[in-house]
């Protein structure tokens, strides 16, 4: 396919070169440049042009332009990259573990249990300058790179003094002012805190202290546990908050706080910047879920079908404080200050049948989740013009993630000849208790020299040392309510709301006992080190030719020890040591309003934390049970890029670019053969990434004056890839030979926009994303398919005078129904509602 998509989009770019030679603006010459670059900001062509490597540049002037809240948003939009999840960016059809993210530099925590990868969610545009995707490896990043890495700059303290407030209210089609689910919740929920509402109790937090577990005390083994009496005292302290409640569903709330300034004290000038960032949203869901089974042959028979009724509020708070100490024109030292949180509140249920047991039930479900990043960064930056204009910049980061997920209550009734019956097995109540706590620590230097040859031709040289090194630690308690006495015989008990069925009255020896189901591998630690070198030359032999060349060595050691909480001396362990050599190289050729890259280099793709360890555990977001595997090894990757860019003018270009990779030992998720169907991780044999990538922005006043103010831009990407399988799953997975898990074979970006000088600005941008799976099929069965989706958005900014602006979208005005189909039958499908949006700033 790659060989007959890439002749048609020559041809649509050398058709559209020609349409566009009349417009064609002789621009000065380049600057040096660097790598292959995606930054997401204001186009800036000379920012894309002046890299040494491809580039793609928007920054936060364009998010506001295109109507995108956060980072993940804005990213779908760049050449090459889907979205996948909401929080997760696949760079050239790759996951989220063949990319990394940086933050002004520096490694970030996750907050999520399965993942090393922040989520871009978390970053909110309020408090960002600009993303820069950078597609081809330089030896200054760490080696992790299989799609590319994301660079995400803060917002910078101010050189000069200004004060924004701005307020917004939105409401999405379907979700508010309409009747949704209502949890308990707390006095607090509101700011994203919980206030101790759903805080374990005393009793039950004592009990469980130092690894205590929740159980009788056997009259024969000192196995520790407590009586009788002592567990009804500590079940009774539960309070029973089981009911779903009904409430209307409000408009969402925004409010933003911005506060800029700097201060001369003699030579020395102190600047600074803080923002605070407010946002309070609601999505009602109404989702489509079906499982099938291959009943005979390849034929797909339905096995359960529920509906998913929730009601979700989201809350998300973001603030910044960044300072600066500029001593003179060449000696400056900032500090950058984060913090980003997050907390959902989701009420459910999920109606509907169960294929094997033949019953129709309705399984409740109570959550609240915080997340929150916290990031304090030290940078220096430090020019010597005297010594070869040597520059050393350096910065120190210390990082926190937690995700928090105070009384989780899950809970199954069924009907039983028509009437609605509390299920007694096992796992029919449970109610959890999730900590999460990931630190890390990132020390690095850099220094640059510039050395001046014959016929103006320059060389930077570059080198330096990165530290990076980060804790984790993850604990999940479970309790379950069992029958004990005669109480539930009695008529009609078991068809009461839960709240009566497991009251204190009902907590004894006649009701209900409180016991502990947690599992062994419940808990896990993890660490993991990197220390870095590298060195690097960017030589401009003339106007025309360019060479960024770098070689890197990392050592790197990763340990999981999985363990029983009851018995901590019971270690399950995965380690992990590697020193890798890696080389980066782009060319780049220069001919008047022409450049042409070219890029080689070799990368590696690390195992996460959880899939090294051989103990089982149960994925909290999926519950599936996944087993990890020690002998998984390093992946590495070869990657070659081509890339044509035409600049012909100054504010429109052109570009068209070819890339491949080359895997071995890619690291996969698969399904172990066996009833309950557990994931697991193995090295496949190989794999192949290739595509090509096109990108236009022009202008149209070649169409006459009144269409002046008008332009449109656009880019899509064809995509294909296969993974080899290795024969130990050839019996297991239906198909042998796949894509990549999560690859788009098309992606599309397009934008109409009207930019004029009297404030007003307009665009409506169109995304799409072609077919992609979403999970392999096993044993006969098909891949789960996500089938293809656009949408379709308008943002209208209109500026009234110097301090007031208003800010109007409308967004997935399509509403394209969202599906994941297996065989061609629907396994998920629900619509996401038009939204429309109003937000007014004003600027003092």
């Amino acid at each position: 396919m790659i060989k007959r998509a890439l002749p048609a989009a020559i041809a649509m770019a050398l058709t559209s070169s020609y349409a566009l030679a009349q417009d064609t603006v002789t621009s000065s010459a380049a600057r040096p440049e660097v790598e292959e670059i995606s930054v997401i900001g204001r186009y800036v062509p000379d920012e894309k042009r002046n890299t040494s490597a491809l580039s793609s540049v928007l920054s936060n002037e364009e998010f506001s332009r295109s109507g995108d809240t956060n980072i993940a948003e804005g990213l779908k939009r760049v050449a090459g990259l889907s979205l996948v999840g909401g929080k997760y960016v696949y760079v050239r059809g790759l996951g989220e573990r063949y990319s990394s993210a940086l933050l002004n530099g520096s490694s970030m925590p996750s907050p999520e249990p399965l993942n090393r990868v922040v989520p871009l969610d978390l970053f909110p545009n309020a408090i960002m300058d600009s993303v820069v995707v950078q597609k081809t490896y330089s030896a200054q990043f760490p080696s992790e790179f299989g799609g590319g890495v994301l660079q995400m700059r803060t917002k910078k303290s101010s050189d000069e003094f200004f004060f924004n407030i701005a307020t917004s209210i939105a409401g999405t089609e379907g979700t508010n002012f309409s009747s949704g689910f209502k949890a308990n919740e707390g006095g607090k929920d509101w700011l994203g805190y919980d206030d101790g509402t759903r805080a374990m109790p005393d009793l039950l937090k004592q009990a469980t202290a130092d690894g205590q577990r929740l159980q009788r005390r056997s009259p024969y083994l000192d196995t520790g546990g407590y009586t009788s009496d002592e567990l009804q005292a500590i079940g009774k302290s539960l309070k029973p908050t089981y009911d779903l409640g009904t409430q209307s569903v409000p408009a969402d709330i925004g409010a933003t706080v911005s506060l800029g300034n700097y201060h001369d004290i003699g030579s020395t000038r102190f600047n600074y910047l803080a923002a605070v960032d407010y946002k309070n949203s609601w999505d009602k869901q109404e989702i489509e879920r079906n499982t099938y089974k291959v009943s005979s042959g390849t034929d797909l028979v339905r096995q359960d079908s529920f509906t998913y009724y929730g009601t979700e509020n989201n809350v998300d708070i973001s603030s910044i404080l960044a300072t600066n100490l500029e001593f003179n024109e060449n000696h400056s030292i900032s500090a950058t200050n984060i913090l980003l949180r997050q907390s959902d509140n989701i009420a459910g249920q999920e109606v509907g049948f169960w294929g094997d047991e033949k019953l129709d039930s309705t399984i409740t479900q109570i959550e609240y989740i915080e997340r929150e990043l916290v990031s304090n960064q030290l940078q220096g930056d430090h020019y010597f013009p005297d010594q070869h204009e040597l520059n050393v910049t350096w910065r120190a980061n210390r990082s926190t993630a937690d995700r928090n997920a105070p009384d989780t209550r899950e809970y199954r009734y069924d009907d039983i000849d028509g009437e609605s019956v509390f299920n007694l097995r096992a796992d029919g109540n449970v109610r959890r208790y999730s900590e999460l706590s990931d630190t890390s620590h990132d020390y690095a230097i850099d220094a640059n020299m510039v050395f001046y040859g014959p016929m103006n031709s320059t060389i930077v040289m570059s080198t330096g040392y990165d530290k990076q090194k980060s804790e984790r630690d993850y604990s999940i308690r479970r309790f379950t309510f069992f029958e004990l006495g005669d109480v539930v015989n009695r008529e009609g008990f078991l068809s009461q709301p839960l709240s009566q069925i497991l009251s204190t009255d009902n907590i004894g020896p006649n009701g209900f006992e409180l016991r502990e189901t947690t599992r062994p591998t419940d808990t896990y630690a993890a660490s993991r080190s990197l220390e870095s070198y590298y060195l690097q030359a960017d030589i401009n032999f003339s106007d025309r030719f360019q060479l960024l060349a770098g070689v890197r060595q990392e050592d790197y050691t990763q340990n999981v020890q999985t363990f029983d909480l009851f018995r901590p001396d019971n270690v399950i362990e995965g380690n992990l040591a590697t020193s890798d050599l890696l080389p980066g190289i782009t060319a780049t050729y220069i001919n008047g309003n022409h450049q042409f890259r070219l890029g080689y280099s070799e990368t590696t793709s690390r195992p996460d934390f959880r899939e090294l360890s051989p103990a089982t555990f149960t994925n909290p977001l999926t519950g599936y049970e996944v087993v990890g595997n020690p002998n998984l090894k390093v992946a590495s990757i070869k990657n070659y890029d081509l890339r044509w860019e035409w600049y012909f003018s100054r504010t429109d270009s052109l570009s068209l670019g070819y890339f491949m990779k080359d895997f071995d030992s890619p690291i996969e998720s698969v399904v172990q053969p066996g009833a309950n169907s557990a994931r697991s991780y193995v090295n496949a044999k190989s794999a192949n990434n290739q595509g090509i990538e096109f990108e236009i922005r022009k202008g149209l006043d070649f169409l006459g004056e009144r269409m002046s103010d008008f332009y449109v831009s656009g880019n899509a990407s064809y995509i294909e890839s296969e993974v080899t399988i290795g024969v130990s799953q050839q019996n297991i997975l239906t198909n042998s030979s796949r894509p990549l898990q999560g690859q788009s074979d098309w992606l599309f970006n397009g934008q109409i926009g009207y930019d004029n000088f009297n404030g007003l600005t307009a665009t409506m941008l169109y995304h799409y994303f072609g077919e992609r799976i979403y999970e392999v099929g096993i044993l006969g069965a098909p891949d789960l398919i996500e089938e293809p989706h656009g949408e379709l958005d308008l943002v209208l900014i209109r500026e009234f005078g110097d301090h007031w602006k208003l800010n109007i979208k409308a967004q997935n005005l399509l509403d394209e129904r969202k599906e994941i189909t297996q065989g061609g039958f629907v396994a998920t499908g629900y619509n996401e509602g038009r939204k429309a949006s109003l937000k007014l700033e004003y600027r003092f």
